[in-house]
C-alpha cells in the first residue's frame, strides 16, 4: 500500500512539472505541394506580441493575433494568401494555382522569418 502511495505522489508531481513547463512549446509544419502551400505554427503564447510586431512590420498590416483572426493578405495586387491566428497558433495557406513565383517566394521568406522569430 505504501508503494501505491509514493507511486501516486511521484505521478502527480511529474503530471504538475510537466504541465506548467508546456509553455515552452513550439510545432512548426510546412506542407508544400503542386499546387498548394500551408504552413502551421503552435507555440507559446507569451511570444504572440513578438510575432505580431513581426507579421506588422513585414506586411506593413496590423494584425491582432491575439484574437481569432481568418483573412486573406494581399501580398501585391493579384497575389494573395489565407492567414489564420489566434494566442499560440497560425496558419498560412497559399494557393499556387492561381498565384506568381514571386508571391510564392514571398510567403516562403516570411515562413522562414516566422521560424526564426519563434526559435530565438
Amino acid at each position: 500500500m505504501k508503494h501505491k502511495l509514493y507511486l501516486t505522489a511521484i505521478l502527480f508531481t511529474a503530471l504538475t512539472f510537466g504541465c506548467r513547463n508546456s509553455g515552452g512549446r513550439l510545432s512548426l509544419s510546412t506542407t508544400d505541394s503542386d499546387t498548394n502551400f500551408k504552413f502551421e505554427a503552435k507555440y507559446a503564447e507569451s511570444k504572440t506580441a513578438k510575432l505580431e510586431k513581426y507579421l506588422d512590420s513585414v506586411l506593413d498590416n496590423e494584425l491582432p493575433l491575439d484574437q481569432h483572426i481568418d483573412l486573406f493578405v494581399n501580398l501585391n495586387g493579384s497575389d494573395k494568401f489565407n492567414l489564420k491566428a489566434q494566442k499560440g497558433w497560425l496558419t498560412i495557406d497559399f494557393d499556387k494555382r492561381n498565384s506568381s513565383l514571386a508571391g510564392y517566394m514571398k510567403v516562403k521568406k516570411l515562413t522562414e522569418g516566422i521560424k526564426e522569430k519563434l526559435t530565438e
